[in-house]
């Protein structure tokens, strides 16, 4: 199991992240604008494990419409001297994406370029299940190799109390995401999740270390079979740059973890 936090292209977060040393690695957060500096990228001295297309445009019909833009071809040029995959969102509906002659072009290109895909689960319509039907899909156009799911531990949580579609349970979920290249967004959430109802998306667990304790124990029995997870630390914070939520969830993690290697 290996620790990362989100990390933007932007020389304050860079060095303040650099100097945790319980920190593993990162995922690079990009907000698709001009506080994306890629010049950046050489002065991160951790590992990047994967590259989040920005939120705003990050389902994969947008990013299938948008491939072709000096902006992604920068993106994609960086996931490729980097060597690491790119998160994008499975929103759209699954019959969407297979109608979609944008998602066809965009797959062939995928392919064409040995790029990597992360497909993340999403919440309300589109939950886990449907997330992992969409990767099915993707990965018959592109290749087994290049397309994983990616685990939103707080996306699932909202996918099931919102009702709307029944979800899989947090166990049954790490099992049927699990890959050898397999990434977890590590979040929590307070009630919905959803501002509009008071919840907060994105918590630390602060109120839900059971749950916390129920996932990292699944992932210490999945390393038994060689399943090695990267947890990515995706809190809310008042301070994104310093990150004491997440510095805060990297900290349990480890008191968690170093309860199970004592046994």
């Amino acid at each position: 199991m290996k620790k990362g936090l989100k990390c933007a292209l932007e020389k304050e977060q860079i060095e303040f992240k650099n100097s945790l040393d319980f920190i593993d690695g990162y995922e690079i957060h990009l907000h698709g604008d001009e506080r994306d500096d890629f010049d950046l990228v050489s002065q991160l001295k951790k590992e990047v494990y994967s590259i989040h297309y920005p939120l705003k445009r990050c389902d994969i019909m947008d990013i299938a419409k948008d491939y072709k833009s000096e902006y992604a071809q920068k993106v994609f040029k960086m996931c490729k001297e980097l060597d690491v995959g790119l998160v994008v969102h499975a929103e759209s509906k699954y019959y969407e994406i297979m109608a979609s002659k944008d998602v066809d072009a965009f797959c062939d290109f995928i392919k064409d370029n040995g790029i990597t895909l992360h497909i993340e689960n999403c919440y309300r319509d589109i939950g886990a299940i449907e997330a992992i039907q969409i990767r099915r899909y993707i990965r018959a156009r592109v290749g087994l190799e290049k397309v994983f799911s990616l685990l939103d531990t707080c996306h699932l949580m909202m996918s099931e109390m919102s009702f709307k579609y029944e979800e899989l349970s947090f166990s049954e979920a790490i099992d049927k995401y699990k890959s050898h290249n397999f990434i977890i967004h590590l979040n929590d959430c307070i009630g919905s999740g959803e501002k509009e109802t008071g919840g907060i998306h994105g918590t630390n667990f602060h109120y839900n270390m059971y749950l916390l304790n129920n996932i990292l124990w699944r992932l210490y029995c999945l390393e038994k079979d060689n399943y090695f997870a990267k947890l990515i630390l995706e809190c809310d914070e008042d301070d994104f740059v310093r990150c004491p939520n997440a510095i805060e969830l990297a900290h349990n993690i480890d008191r968690f973890w170093e309860s199970y290697t004592d046994e």
